[in-house]
């Protein structure tokens, strides 16, 4: 029977390691682990060394996968790079070479091991630089060890945090939530945040709200950049981690007192529910404390202690339990805190997005997702069947309006968004509601011309000064249009998008497939062709939030010559089709509005 090609490359490493060279070192394993195909034990033979053996492994797979190395897992915690079962993390990425010359792969494995940790661990200021550096790491798997230990405390499996605007402490409250029909009464998910947001609001907008709710206090503390975090300065103690706040808030903030005022308070607010459920003869829900939370943030990470009060609080302190905590907040969630000045100057943006068809829905999702604060959208249709194909819906929302369906889920989807959907035609709703200066950007995505013509019209009484969009696609989404208007080149009354933008004479009455009912049919594109448009954009329309005097613009994107020469319908192309043999091909141009209007 032949050989499959990963025992064909693993053999050589057999050979090297059983009869060869490598065998003088190496011993193999007879006991394997999930996923592995072979295994050797290395004894490293020298006190100097941290470490005593060093396991090989080749997984069943290899060398797509790289091997992997082990040591003993007292270690971790000890030396960096070493994960709870001892495996050694060290980046080793597989190359192509591996399949030709596979006991290469082994040695380049060994020497980064030797490299890149038994060589720099002798240095203690290196060992503690490194947990440092990888600090959010480390505190994953430490608390995922915590959980195996005999002595641990009950946690709740899913710890959320919103960290808002904690400066250099701040006190924040907790909704916690025990599911129906929990046998022990233990809570799923807690979620903490700071004033003004609310916890229970926030797990109900995005839909963790289930079960029992029960309120708590946390605590918010920001650590120093340079405050070391690592195994070695872990607080294993309440009075370690009083300590550290104390330190953290130059004695503004003391654990205890925060601490013994909110079990006072759990102590008033238990009593009075006990009386109600005495009266009710109802359990109480859930038994012991309410849950008190740490939350320690250093720049972008966060880190979690439980604090448990004692039977006796005047002669015992306190017990803590380590938590992993994960921010939902929209700083980490949309940014990951990376260039957070533009992100929150694109927050106080208010966008009206008037049409939610396939380019509309589209739109609203890359604003939405993009960090925009406010964003209002009008359109006027249900969401039908057929719909499904390319819109950002889907066959659950059908019958629903477009606008608040659309709405509803990116609020839900994306922190931070204020989002409101209104069904009603663009002319009615901007009259109603629209003054000067309401909104910083209008994108109009309706493609109606009747919607263009009559906001050229009321543009100074309704819009004022604010910038305004236009994009819309051409038939078959052959090319799809950009056009920024500032009030100092608006765009025209009578709509000169046919004439003097569009990309060619292409008419959507030639493309349109005609369905038996009144002016009833459809353009056939699919969800790939518009997504194509959106992404080019929304990216436009992105980059003038973030540039809000940029001049009057007209951006767009074009399919091949090729494209248009393949058409079965007769077409002239213009001068911004770009010239290419392959179909597949298109380009992008700028043009200057007031050039393109013939104003230049």
């Amino acid at each position: 029977m032949e050989r499959s090609p990963f025992e064909a490359v693993a053999a050589q490493v057999r050979d090297w390691l059983d009869a060869g060279p490598g065998s003088a070192w190496a011993r193999r394993v007879g006991r394997l682990r999930a996923g592995e195909g072979h295994a050797w034990i290395v004894d490293l033979h020298d006190d100097a060394l941290p470490v005593r053996y060093v396991r090989i492994a080749l997984p069943l797979d290899f060398p797509v996968s790289p091997c992997e190395l082990s040591v003993d897992p007292g270690h971790f915690l000890q030396l960096p790079h070493i994960e709870a079962d001892g495996h050694v993390c060290l980046g080793l990425v597989p190359i192509p070479q591996d399949y030709d010359d596979p006991v290469a792969a082994i040695t380049r494995a060994l020497e980064a091991l030797d490299d890149q940790l038994l060589g720099p661990s002798a240095d203690p200021h290196w060992v503690q630089e490194q947990f440092h550096n990888e600090r959010a790491s480390y505190w994953v798997h430490y608390c995922g060890k915590r959980r195996q230990a005999p002595d641990r405390r009950a946690v709740a499996a899913r710890t959320f945090v919103d960290v808002g605007s904690t400066g250099d402490w701040s006190e924040g409250a907790i909704a916690a939530y025990i599911p129906a029909g929990s046998k022990h009464r233990r809570y799923a998910l807690q979620v903490a945040t700071v004033a003004p947001v609310e916890p229970h609001g926030l797990a109900a907008r995005h839909g963790w709200a289930d079960g029992t709710m029960v309120c708590g206090s946390a605590l918010f503390v920001r650590l120093a950049d340079d405050e070391p975090w690592t195994p070695a300065t872990w607080p294993a103690s309440f009075d370690a981690l009083d300590a550290l706040v104390r330190r953290a808030t130059h004695g503004e903030c003391l654990l205890t007192q925060w601490a013994g005022k909110c079990s006072r308070a759990d102590v008033a607010a238990r009593a009075k529910r006990s009386a109600k459920g005495r009266a009710k003869r109802e359990p109480e829900v859930p038994p012991g404390q309410s849950p008190l939370l740490v939350v320690l943030v250093q720049g972008p990470l966060v880190f979690g202690y439980q604090v448990y009060a004692t039977a006796l609080p005047l002669l015992e302190a306190p017990c803590i339990e380590p938590v992993c905590v994960t921010r939902v907040d929209a700083d980490w969630a949309l940014a990951r805190d990376h260039k957070l000045d533009v992100l929150h100057e694109r927050r106080k943006k208010r966008v009206l997005l008037l049409g939610n068809g396939s380019l509309g829905s589209s739109l609203a999702k890359a604003l939405a997702r993009s960090g925009i604060g406010y964003l209002d959208v009008v359109d006027v249709q249900l969401m039908g069947v057929e719909n499904t194909s390319r819109h950002e819906l889907g066959i659950a929302e059908v019958g629903q309006p477009k606008a608040s369906a659309l709405a509803r889920k990116l609020w839900r989807d994306i922190p931070g968004l204020d989002v409101r959907g209104f069904r009603a035609d663009a002319p009615t709703w901007i009259t109603k509601n629209c003054r000067p200066e309401r909104y910083d950007l209008v994108v109009e995505c309706t493609a109606e011309s009747s919607v263009r013509t009559f906001i050229s019209h009321m543009r100074s009484a309704l819009l004022g000064d604010t910038p305004i969009v236009h994009a819309w696609t051409e038939p078959l989404c052959s090319a799809g249009h950009v056009v920024l208007t500032q009030t100092a080149v608006p765009w025209p009354a009578d709509d000169p998008a046919d004439e003097l933008v569009n990309a060619s004479d292409l008419s959507a009455r030639d493309t349109r497939v005609r369905l038996p009912a009144c002016s009833d049919g459809f353009h056939p594109y699919g969800a790939a062709d518009i997504q194509l448009v959106a992404a080019f954009a929304a990216e436009r329309i992105i980059g003038i939030l973030d540039d809000m005097q940029q001049p009057s613009t007209v951006w767009s994107w074009v399919r091949s010559s090729a494209y248009f020469e393949a058409l079965p319908v007769p077409v002239n192309p213009r001068v911004i089709v770009p010239y290419s043999v392959s179909k597949a091909d298109s380009a992008t141009t700028t043009r200057s509005l007031s050039n393109v209007l013939g104003r230049e």
